[in-house]
Parts: C-alpha cells; structure tokens; sequence
C-alpha cells in the first residue's frame, strides 16, 4: 500500500471515471471506462500495480492547481534551470452539457509538458497493469505512440 498521504493527490473527471495524481506527476490510480471498472492504474493500493509519471529529473519547486472553471490540472515545476508546465485531464465528449456531462465521454487521460522557460529534463514512466496490478501487459512500439496490449485491455 502506498504510504503517499491521500491529500497529496488531485482528482481528474469526466463524470464517468476518475484518476488520481500526485504532486510530482504521477498517475497512481485510474479506472477506465467508468468508476467500476478494474484499475489500469493502482499504484494507491501497491507499489508494483501500476503508474504513469511524468516528473523532473532534478528536485524543483511544485505548484499546482486546477484551471479556472474545470478540472483540468497544471502543474508546475520550477527548477534552477528551467520551468515545465504539465497539464492533465480525462476528455469529456464534444459538446457535453449540464446533465448530460460524461455520456459520451471518450476514456481518454490527456497529459501535456510544456517547457515555458529554460531547460528542463523530464523523466517518464508508463507501467500500465490492468486488474488492478494483476496483469503486466505486452508493449509494442507504433508510430507516434506505444500499445499496451494485457487481459481485455488494448491501451492506446
């Protein structure tokens, strides 16, 4: 079990599901498509089950917060050489209104690191393990990407 305290964590939504990040960039818990389905990713629950991070290399200075109106994460991470902005979501379906918020949502985290200032050297994880940790998943490279391919799961 992870002994990163809970309120060290953000919330991502797209009112179907939702992920759990950490202050250094860390995706430790999400289920996709929906609140009930097994975790992708549950480094909350075990080390070894599970993250997708996106962190400097060097220690840096963190800031973070949600963009006005939405729950979109920044954060920001500001070192001696450099400062990154990281942003994260779950997408919403287009034109998703009031109630009808989350229906067509396409289960898609987005993550974008934009270096606004200097140099900055950015060191990434992807250890997707659908079932909650239990399945360690076939990688294979694409172009543009990679593909996770374990149990029912095929992450793209």
């Amino acid at each position: 079990m992870s002994t990163r305290p809970i309120g060290d964590h953000a919330m991502l939504s797209d009112c179907r599901s939702a992920a759990l990040v950490t202050s250094d960039g860390s995706i430790d818990w999400l289920c996709l498509p929906r609140f009930d389905s097994p975790a992708l990713f549950a480094r909350l629950l075990d080390e070894n089950a599970g993250h997708w991070s996106v962190r400097p290399a060097r220690p840096v200075e963190v800031r973070r917060g949600y963009l006005e109106h939405s729950l979109v994460l920044e954060t920001v991470f500001h070192g001696r050489d450099g400062t990154v902005v990281l942003r994260d979501a779950l997408a919403l379906g287009r034109g998703e209104r009031g109630h009808a918020l989350g229906t067509g949502s396409p289960g898609l985290l987005l993550r974008e690191a934009t270096c606004v200032e200097g140099r900055m050297t950015l060191e990434v994880e992807y250890a997707p393990r659908p079932e909650f940790g239990l399945v360690q998943p076939l990688m294979e490279p694409v172009p543009g990407g990679l593909v996770a391919r374990g149990s029912a799961n095929v992450l793209k």
